[in-house]
């Protein structure tokens, strides 16, 4: 898994903060709207859908029952015909309102019982007043007071068991109501708890993408200050997003090319371009690492400096051309007559240096004789001509208590004691 992330691109992290950003808020928003919508909007309109066609038609009920107490109280104290009529419209919308207040409580078995209850009183109250309203009253009638009494009674005792039937209701329709309020402030709740989520998964997006690309970022600038430095081993290591990664790999491979240029140019720097040997600057820095090896202990070591006898004779007599295939042969020559531990340089123009390592002064000797032994008896061929050449050599050993400039001009004061002894020989100096 952690391989398959390591190998996405930064589009695809870019892509993946902004999903972390934007899902949990997405997310809190429909969650949020199904928690307002079903548990808050939904039951508040419940609780005013129930206001409107439960309560509100049960309390209009009530005032209609009310009404006909004014219809019966003047036909019994005044008579006429008007009263009863009124009466008989005010029972129509009562009976009509009973009809639907019953259609309405259908599902509630309580307020059914209220309701029943109320019907039964007022079918009773009903009887009373069509026995008055059917009669002739004459005033102060006491069957007819005693009536209209008994009317008054049953209207009470229907307005409090519809009351009852109010309560029941009311107090569903509150539950609803406060179920209502519970689910707004789990609604809050949420909200918040959704939006600080959120804020949380927004920050958390953009520090992912944050973090991948400043370390990717930090290790680029980081690499390219350590190659300006100087370092040209270190390699930029990164792996995510591959686009960067790919920037570093480019960037390590010209690393490698400027390192293997640099170490060209140096190896350039350091070879003699005539002879191919290499030149005074590898000389003087390979002198003072077996100078520095000696100093440890490492074992002794023997500085040869070399010179061609009559060497600008050559030049004169045959050309420069010929004194340059001169040294090239001599090159040649001695490199094949010294050990693979020994190296010839070049230290300027007709003179040469050979560090002999791990060799004793009565060793270097006898091999600087045989490398004089071994140029003396090679002429070299130049334009069907043979040119001999000899040559004169100063030895000098590594010593205690002398830096390398003491110890070649030891070395070079052999070698002019070998050609003021009268040239092709060897000179050895006992301490530098």
């Amino acid at each position: 898994m952690l391989k398959l992330f390591k190998t996405r691109s930064l589009r695809f992290w870019v892509a993946l903060g902004m999903i972390l950003s934007v899902a949990p808020l997405t997310f809190s928003a429909i969650f949020g709207y199904v928690v307002l919508n079903r548990g808050v909007i939904a039951a508040f309109h419940d609780v005013s859908e129930r206001q409107r066609t439960e309560l509100g038609p049960l309390q209009d009920l009530r005032i209609l029952v009310w009404d006909t107490l004014v219809p019966i109280d003047e036909h019994v104290n005044e008579g006429g015909s008007q009263r009863p009529l009124l009466y008989r419209e005010l029972r129509g919308r009562i009976e009509t309102g009973f009809a639907q207040v019953r259609a309405q409580f259908s599902n509630d078995p309580q307020a059914l019982i209220h309701l029943d209850n109320a019907t039964e009183s007022w079918a009773t109250a009903d009887t009373h007043a069509t026995e008055l309203t059917a009669e002739t009253l004459v005033a102060d009638d006491p069957e007819a007071e005693r009536k209209a009494r008994l009317f008054h009674g049953h209207i009470a005792a229907v307005s409090d068991r519809l009351g009852q039937a109010y309560a029941v209701i009311a107090g569903a329709v509150q539950a609803d109501y406060d179920n209502a309020v519970g689910w707004s402030e789990s609604a809050t709740i949420i909200f918040a708890v959704s939006l600080g989520l959120s804020l949380l998964a927004m920050i958390g997006g953009v520090a992912l993408v944050g973090l991948i690309m400043s370390r990717s970022v930090d290790r680029l600038v980081d690499g390219a200050a350590r190659f300006a430095s100087g370092d040209r081993h270190h390699r930029i290591d990164i792996s995510v997003p591959p686009e960067l990664s790919r920037v570093a790999q480019e960037f390590n491979r010209m690393i490698a090319r400027i390192e293997a240029s640099e170490t060209a140019l140096a190896d350039l720097a350091r070879v003699d371009e005539l002879t191919q040997l290499h030149n005074r600057r590898a000389f003087d820095e390979a002198l003072a690492r077996a100078h520095a090896s000696y100093l440890r202990g490492s074992g002794s070591a023997t500085l040869v400096t070399l010179d061609i006898d009559h060497f600008k004779q050559i030049n004169d007599t045959h050309g420069h051309a010929a004194g340059d295939a001169v040294l090239r042969a001599f090159a040649n020559t001695v490199r094949k007559s010294l050990r693979t531990s020994d190296q010839l340089y070049r230290i300027g123009g007709e003179e040469f240096a050979i560090i002999l390592s791990q060799t004793e002064p009565e060793m270097a000797i006898d091999l600087a004789n045989r490398i004089r032994e071994a140029v003396a008896a090679q002429p070299i061929a130049y334009r069907d001509q043979d040119i001999a050449i000899t040559i004169s050599l100063g030895l000098a050993s590594l010593a205690d208590g002398a830096n390398p400039a003491e110890i070649v001009e030891a070395a070079d004061a052999a070698l002019y004691r070998a050609k003021s002894g009268g040239r092709n020989r060897v000179v050895y100096c006992a301490g530098a």
